[in-house]
């Protein structure tokens, strides 16, 4: 039988209850697999490797981080405007909407900006 330590486990070919027996002892100790094994009538494999013991290591004290300063929102958009600007983005061949100082329509024509603007921001012009 697999076990959750092997390399490779073929989990299309496996049978039903090899699937089961897998979920039911992943990441456990050979101990455990073992007592499995034993209540439910399969022979016992050993683990192809043992899981590795958690290692403690000695924490030495560092410099302190550098603290990274967050750039503001709009600094990392391509397009900014204010609140019910349309902008022609040419490149794109598109007409762009803001609101709240982020883009929240595009649109082929500025009447259809227009009318979205209207319609979900109440944008009068």
């Amino acid at each position: 039988m697999k076990n959750w330590t092997d390399s490779c486990i073929n989990w299309n070919q496996l049978p039903g209850v090899e699937v089961r027996r897998l979920l039911d002892t992943w990441g456990r100790d050979e101990k455990f697999i073992a007592k499995y094994d034993r209540a439910h009538g399969f022979p016992h494999t050993p683990l192809a490797t043992a899981p590795a013991a958690p290692v403690k290591t000695e924490t030495k004290t560092a410099a302190p981080a550098k603290k990274t300063v967050a750039k503001p929102v709009s600094a990392r958009q391509r397009h900014t405007g204010e609140d019910g600007e349309i902008k022609f983005v040419e490149h794109r061949n598109l007409y762009i909407g803001f609101w709240g100082g982020r883009v929240v329509v595009t649109k082929r024509t500025r009447e259809a900006c227009t009318e979205y603007l209207k319609a979900n921001h109440g944008v009068e012009e």
